[in-house]
């Protein structure tokens, strides 16, 4: 099992450089790369040398002991856990697919005896690189529905042809009114807040900028786009003043600043019911976004944050309340003061505080995660130590000390295996309790920015619009789906490792 875990580490890491140097975008391995160059080159890198390293030093197979594979048989009998965790892993292996079951670029074009596969590369097709007229990105939508009109070829479209975020159906708009430097509806008195955007007075259905108004003026993120669709420019305003810019290279400065653009408009978004000939099978929201696509990229964003949170919050914790039992004295004692203190501060007003300084719109999921982090390692640490104290009074570390074992080797050997059932049986409740976390931040407002699909958002427009019961509904049984199979998979791993369950004393 050593040796697969070690090859299946390497094929990923390398995956994800070779989709890098070729521009492609590789299901799973792209997301990566998705949170920044640093962090894809980093973790590919890391992941490739903990697949070799695996493969030099650990044995080519767990040596699991009787008492162990008693628990996992134990595991398996207990019917709702193990069945729970079969499906949990089969809603994993469909988020692992990514763009290939949702998305609104096309998985596979035939067009005047060319192929294309504009999924999978990273390079934006135009309309005209398919006979189309305009600059901007293809709509694989519309191609579909040309192409077929005209017979000139083929579109192959993902099961829900919609992105998570920022895609929608044909919009209708109001044209917003200045009147003494704030922005208005036609005949309102008071003045807009809201979301609006300018287009392209050239090409009217391209977007120009979107901005958030607050009482007639600029407030919060305002985004600008290039003509190909690219995100240009993203700056942050208060009260109707630029702050801060951040220029991408999508389009020249200039170029942007002097093109030729419409009044700002307002975007209405009609919810719209499930409509299976529009292939929204659970709806849309306020903003027309598509239910289901943003609850799968949802369920994405929580694998990733799932990954990052036990890596980090299970590995510090693992390491310092082992040594805290072990060593004791003044390791000890220091860590002790040093989680109190930690323990004392208010965890929620401390992210609210930190998200709030960096804002939503510069806010990414490893910053947030990061924040989240810092205070959760701690809970884990106590447990640990109070278990090293016990173990390491046992007769069989003693033994390994009689015969000369390092730290290192008791620690890793002995120690560490025998604390397993603690570890094992508080990941499920973790995993419900980051993704709880996640959604709830979201909710609040103080969560990542609209570019990441987000369960908390959905919650929020679902509120926000109750005669469109479908939103909360939809994203209700989800949500409440995925946390009854984590639950169901932590009782049954707490009572399958549980010593005292099925244990005799004679």
């Amino acid at each position: 099992m050593n040796r697969k875990l070690s090859i299946i580490a390497i094929t990923l890491g390398s995956l994800a450089i070779l989709g890098r140097l070729c521009h492609l975008l590789i299901p799973t391995v792209a997301w990566f790369f998705s949170m920044g160059p640093e962090f894809g080159w980093i973790s590919s890198l890391v992941m490739i040398a903990g697949g070799v390293l695996g493969l030099l030093f650990l044995p080519r197979e767990i040596r699991w002991t009787p008492v162990t594979l008693q628990r996992f048989r134990r595991f398996r009998s207990i019917g709702r856990g193990w069945w729970s965790f079969r499906i949990l892993l089969a809603l994993v292996a469909v988020a692992m697919l990514d763009q290939a079951i949702v998305g609104k670029r096309a998985l596979l074009v035939r067009c005047d005896g060319k192929t294309y596969f504009p999924a999978f590369a990273e390079k934006r097709y135009q309309a005209q690189d398919f006979g189309l007229p305009g600059e901007q990105e293809a709509n694989y939508r519309e191609l579909k529905k040309v192409l077929r009109k005209e017979q000139r070829g083929f579109v192959l479209m993902p099961i829900v042809p919609w992105d998570p975020v920022l895609d929608s159906d044909t919009l209708q708009s109001i044209t917003l009114e200045q009147r003494d430097g704030q922005w208005f509806k036609p005949g309102d008195k008071t003045p807009f807040s809201g979301r609006a955007r300018t287009s392209y007075v050239d090409a009217p259905t391209l977007k120009h900028t979107d901005t958030r108004f607050r009482k007639g003026v600029p407030d919060g993120e305002s985004l600008g786009y290039a003509k190909n669709g690219g995100l240009a420019v993203s700056a942050f305003y208060k009260a109707g003043v630029k702050e801060r810019e951040k220029w991408t290279g999508e389009m020249p400065q200039a170029e942007f600043e002097q093109a030729a653009v419409t009044p700002y408009e307002m975007t209405i978004y009609p919810p719209i019911p499930p409509l299976w000939k529009a292939q929204h099978y659970l709806g849309t929201d306020s903003k027309g976004w598509d239910v289901l696509a943003q609850i799968f990229g949802g369920w994405q964003v929580n694998l990733k944050a799932i990954v990052l949170y036990l890596a980090f919050t299970y590995g510090v914790g693992l390491i310092i309340g082992s040594l805290m039992g072990f060593l004791g004295g003044v390791f000890d004692i220091t860590f002790q003061r040093i989680i109190e203190i930690i323990e004392e501060l208010p965890f929620l007003y401390i992210v609210m505080i930190v998200v709030s300084i960096i804002t939503v719109a510069e806010m990414n999921l490893v910053i947030l995660l990061g924040v989240i982090c810092l205070f959760s390692w701690t809970s884990l640490t106590y447990s640990l130590r109070a278990l090293a104290y016990k173990e390491k009074e046992r007769d069989y570390i003693a033994a390994a000390r009689l015969q000369g074992a390092s730290t290192w080797r008791i620690l890793t050997r002995y120690l560490l295996p025998n604390m397993l059932a603690t570890v094992v049986t508080n990941v499920p409740f973790s995993v419900a309790g980051i993704i709880s976390s996640l959604t709830a931040l979201a909710f609040l407002g103080f969560g990542l920015p609209e570019t990441y699909p987000q369960w908390g958002w959905l919650f929020d427009d679902g509120i926000n619009h109750l005669s469109a019961l479908w939103i909360s509904v939809s994203m209700f049984a989800a949500m409440v789906f995925i946390l009854l199979l984590v639950t169901f998979v932590g009782e049954a791993l707490r009572e399958a490792f549980d010593p005292k369950k099925f244990t005799t004393y004679q």
